[in-house]
C-alpha cells in the first residue's frame, strides 16, 4: 500500500460520524439476554418433569407401605387387650379361674402325703 491510500482512509474516518452510546445500553443489553437466554434445567428438573406422575405414585405407595407397617407394629391398647379377652370364649373359664385354681390346690393329684 502506498502512502495515498491511507490518507485516503485517515480522511474518509475522520468524516465519519461517531458513535453515540445510549445512557440505557447496558440495561438494554441485559433485558435482550435474559429474553434469549434458555434454561438449562438440571436432572432432578427433568426427571421430575417427565416422570412426574410415576414419582407421585411411587411416594403414595411409599408412605402407605410406611404406614401400614408402622400400623402392624404397634402394642395394641389395654381397651384393645380387654376387648379381645371378653370376646374370647375362654372368658367363662377366665372368670372362674380362681374356683379353679383353688380345686386344684385340693386335689388328691397334689397332694404328696399319699406317698
Amino acid at each position: 500500500m502506498n502512502h495515498e491510500e491511507h490518507d485516503d482512509l485517515w480522511r474518509l474516518l475522520g468524516k465519519a460520524r461517531t458513535p453515540e452510546v445510549s445512557p440505557f445500553f447496558s440495561r438494554n443489553v441485559l433485558r435482550e439476554l435474559r429474553a434469549n437466554q434458555q434454561e438449562q434445567p438440571g436432572v432432578i428438573a427433568w426427571i421430575f418433569r417427565r416422570w412426574q406422575v410415576s414419582l407421585v405414585t411411587a411416594l403414595a405407595v411409599t408412605f402407605a407401605t410406611i404406614g401400614t407397617w408402622q400400623y402392624s407394629n404397634r402394642q395394641p391398647t389395654v381397651a384393645e387387650l380387654a376387648q379381645q379377652v371378653s370376646a374370647s370364649p375362654d372368658y367363662a373359664v377366665i372368670t372362674h379361674l380362681d374356683e379353679l385354681l383353688a380345686s386344684e390346690e385340693s386335689s388328691v393329684w397334689l397332694d404328696n402325703s399319699r406317698f
